[in-house]
């Protein structure tokens, strides 16, 4: 996305509000900031800041010399301005130096002096360094979600005669309920393996997880499912081959070949248990990521959220996604929508969680539904809009993967809709599609009954 804003500073100076690739701090910061709610646009552009973010660095400065929700202090505009200054882009405009000619030789001091201090704080070293997980040698919570029914997947028929084997990546969501939803395949080296795949994972159920007593949804659980002949056997040696190939041309660096390790790293647990690693994956994906590779950054955020072979820490989380986010992985916003809504991770806030849901929605199907799904039952009518979630879920072809998931949004908007009659025959395509899945039916049940007793279901975020 690209967005410029301008604001026209006292001085007679330009300041050009101008961001490559927005993200929600900054973009809900201008929102406010043009709505003249000061005090939470500096909020936003604050949080942004302190991440790394040079076009919000820049923006608290343009604060600080207008006296907008803060004091009106000309040397604490000028260094955080000099900090976003960093950036090449920015430090194009001069509009620091610009201010800093025209201050006094005590207040150039000051000036100078406050720069210092917000670079040793928040210059793009300290940021790389405070952004940097800690790295542990096994994981320490998404892979280790215990399931409580695992179904082995049924071997294609047409890669059986052709003697194939294979495997298939999938990312999902495990829900509060202990289901799995929100199907992404990010590999599989034909169809035949990934509906198989698909079809056995809808069948999963995991033990739900938790924060403070309250089910939450776990966002970003990766699975592999592997297809191999009866009589093959893995081969340890040749294993061990290609790690070293991989490795080698990580090594080279370029931020491609640094993320294509790092996923197979992550890859062999499951599907070979006791093989002993030698490099964390984690470390890989900091080198791609700093090179601005986005899918690194988005799989650096999540396993440093769940902890998975690196400590857990929210704030480096987070600040790996919004850059993620920033570049466009709709994987990363989808997760940071989900984390802001439930607040299990990171600070609640449905505005941002919101904001977020939307962005990944243009292009993120999952993100269509979930959204849907939100806007239908909401308890709060004022969050509610049924047209709106109608929009969103017929942009979702019928051939979505996770068709429990689709059933009962289908149903719930109708239901928000007044169209119960429309409501009770997706209610019961959903309750059918459970008893396939041998599946509980507690829940797709209740809904069904709301929708007999003419009710709109709601439930809580």
């Amino acid at each position: 996305m690209h967005t410029t804003h301008k604001i026209l500073l006292i001085a007679g100076l330009t300041l050009s509000f101008f961001s490559m690739q927005t993200h929600a701090n900054f973009e809900l910061g201008m929102t406010h900031y043009e709505s003249k709610n000061f005090e939470k646009a500096y909020k936003e552009f604050f949080e942004a800041a302190e991440y790394g973010d040079h076009d919000s660095q820049q923006n608290i400065g343009a604060m600080y010399y207008r006296g907008e929700h803060v004091t009106k202090d000309v040397p604490t505009a000028y260094a955080w301005m000099a900090l976003a200054a960093q950036s090449p882009i920015i430090n194009q405009d001069g509009i620091h130096l610009k201010i800093f000619n025209k201050l006094n030789e005590n207040d150039k001091k000051i000036a100078q002096e406050k720069h210092a201090e917000l670079l040793k704080k928040y210059g793009n070293e300290a940021i790389r360094l405070k952004l940097t997980p800690i790295f542990i040698g096994k994981s320490a919570g998404l892979q280790d979600r215990r399931a409580i029914k695992r179904v082995v997947p049924e071997y294609p028929s047409d890669m059986l005669r052709m003697g194939k084997s294979g495997f298939v990546d999938v990312v999902f969501t495990i829900d509060k309920y202990g289901f799995t939803r929100d199907h992404i395949v990010h590999y599989a080296p034909s169809k035949s393996f990934e509906k198989k795949a698909l079809e056995a994972l809808r069948k999963f159920q995991y033990e739900p997880s938790k924060i403070n007593n309250k089910p939450i949804d776990i966002n970003g659980y990766k699975t592999r499912h592997n297809f191999h002949l009866t009589g093959q056997k893995l081969d340890e040696k040749e294993l061990t081959k290609t790690v070293d190939e991989l490795r080698k041309k990580a090594q080279s660096g370029a931020a491609i070949d640094q993320l294509a390790f790092a996923y197979f790293l992550e890859a062999i647990p499951s599907f070979w248990k006791d093989y002993e690693l030698i490099d964390n994956p984690n470390e890989w994906y900091v080198n791609a990521a700093n090179k601005g590779n986005g899918a690194a950054s988005y799989f650096l955020g999540r396993n440093i959220l769940y902890g998975n072979m690196c400590e857990q820490d929210p704030i480096q989380s987070m600040a790996w996604l919004l850059k993620a986010a920033k570049q466009g992985i709709t994987d990363a916003q989808y997760m940071l929508a989900l984390e802001a809504f439930s607040g299990a991770h990171f600070e609640k806030n449905e505005e941002k969680a919101f904001y977020w849901l939307k962005q990944a929605a243009t292009s993120n199907a999952p993100a269509k539904v979930r959204l849907a799904w939100i806007l239908a039952t909401h308890p709060d009518a004022e969050r509610r809009n049924g047209s709106l979630a109608s929009a969103y879920i017929d942009a979702v072809t019928d051939d979505y993967i996770d068709k429990q998931n689709y059933f009962q949004t289908k149903a719930a908007v109708a239901a928000e809709n007044g169209d119960f009659k429309t409501a009770i025959k997706w209610q019961k395509k959903a309750k059918k599609d459970a008893e396939n899945l041998e599946l509980p039916l507690n829940i797709v049940e209740q809904q069904l009954a709301s929708y007999s007793a003419q009710k709109p279901w709601r439930e809580e975020i």
